[in-house]
């Protein structure tokens, strides 16, 4: 996992350090339709070609996109650029009001980029970085760090917002002074730019023949005066990962106290259990699971059947055995009677990883919420200038 990012398009960024100057090219908007209704998906596609239709080897570039309608709401997305295509779907919800659509796209000649700068950094050699996706994944890696402070990231490609966050290689507890910007979020003159319209509901016959024709764009669609994140500190705190998970996400019967707390997020050795089962053999003293109970999910305590939980929910076994491990956060392990349970018996209450909690880092890091891609299909939302 913490690889997986690191490496998922290295070929591609090594060309960005190598970019050769090209001559400027167009943008060719493809849609599978020009008139939907809701429930629909509007597959885009864009190719970046030059005057004679040959489509140009952008390699590693960014398309932003413009949606706007005709009561003046906008929404904008951001694809990645391969090989001088980008391509994505759009769901369109029963929400979305009808009329004509138009929709903006302009290529900027630059990848996901974050440049930073560590205030009064004295020589300090490297930082530690880290990125938590939204979905869960993480990667980090040490970065080095110039004499006067600044440093760069270019290597990560990830969808949606995640937080990166940063500490000191060699002194954990020491808290860092640092600035960062991103590149895809700073201003820029796009390489190139175009327009297509389409419509959601059943158009005039008028408006049909407009959704055929060119839209006229212009660069300053796309300006953007960039901004400088703001960061929080973590700061150093006596409950862990998982005592913080259990705080926020536990309640009722499932705050009793009198239970074993094991951390499934922050055991390495977890993942290599096939499921909840075999793991919680040993760790929970008086729990036995029964004969068959691997597949099937049975299990006794004291004596006693075992009522399941996912998230505060009552499963079966069969549905805990299934369950990755790679998806489970923490497990609570409540010793009969439960409350909760029919007969009096013992629970075992697991709950899922939700992904992207900036109070699940490591404490002494600075932290800042960065923006990525626009996952290649998503629903298309209206007002949201913001990715």
């Amino acid at each position: 996992m913490r690889n997986m990012l690191l490496s998922l398009f290295t070929c591609l960024l090594l060309a960005v350090a190598v970019q050769a100057q090209q001559a400027k090219g167009q943008l060719d908007i493809q849609l599978n339709k020009n008139i939907l209704q809701p429930g629909d998906s509007l597959i885009i596609r864009v190719d970046y070609k030059d005057g004679g239709g040959q489509i140009l080897n952008q390699s590693a570039a960014t398309l932003e996109l413009l949606v706007e309608n005709e009561q003046g709401l906008r929404t904008r997305l951001r694809w990645p650029v391969m090989n001088g295509q980008a391509s994505g779907a759009l769901y369109l919800p029963d929400s979305l009001p009808h009329g004509k659509y138009t929709l903006l796209a302009g290529l900027q000649q630059r990848f996901f980029e974050v440049i930073g700068k560590i205030q009064e950094a004295k020589n300090i050699g490297s930082i530690q970085a880290m990125l938590l996706t939204k979905a869960g994944d993480w990667a980090e890696q040490e970065v080095p760090v110039a004499p006067d402070g600044t440093f760069a990231i270019r290597n990560w490609l990830f969808e949606d917002d995640a937080l990166m966050a940063f500490s000191a290689t060699k002194n954990n507890n020491q808290p860092l002074n640092i600035r960062i910007s991103t590149q895809l979020d700073s201003s820029y003159a796009p390489l190139a730019v175009a327009g297509r319209a389409f419509y959601i509901g059943n158009p005039l016959s008028a408006v049909r023949q407009t959704l055929t024709q060119p839209v006229e764009t212009s660069q300053s669609a796309f300006a953007d005066q960039g901004t400088i994140l703001p960061a929080v500190l973590v700061r150093t705190t006596a409950k862990g990962p998982a005592e913080q998970f259990n705080e926020e996400h536990a309640s009722g019967l499932f705050r009793s106290g009198n239970e074993r707390l094991l951390s499934i997020m922050t055991d390495a050795s977890a993942l290599s259990a096939p499921n909840i089962f075999f793991y919680l053999q040993g760790r929970v003293a008086g729990l036995q699971i029964a004969q068959g109970g691997f597949n099937g999910g049975m299990a006794r305590w004291r004596g006693r059947p075992v009522t399941f939980f996912v998230d505060e929910v009552r499963v079966s076994g069969q549905q805990v055995a299934n369950i990755p491990m790679t998806d489970i956060a923490i497990v609570k392990a409540f010793p009969p009677p439960f409350f909760g349970a029919p007969g009096g018996g013992g629970a075992i209450a697991i709950y899922t990883r939700r992904g992207g909690e900036a109070n699940y880092l490591p404490a002494n890091r600075q932290v800042f919420k960065v923006r990525g891609y626009t996952p290649a299909a998503a629903a298309l939302h209206m007002n949201k200038l913001s990715l």
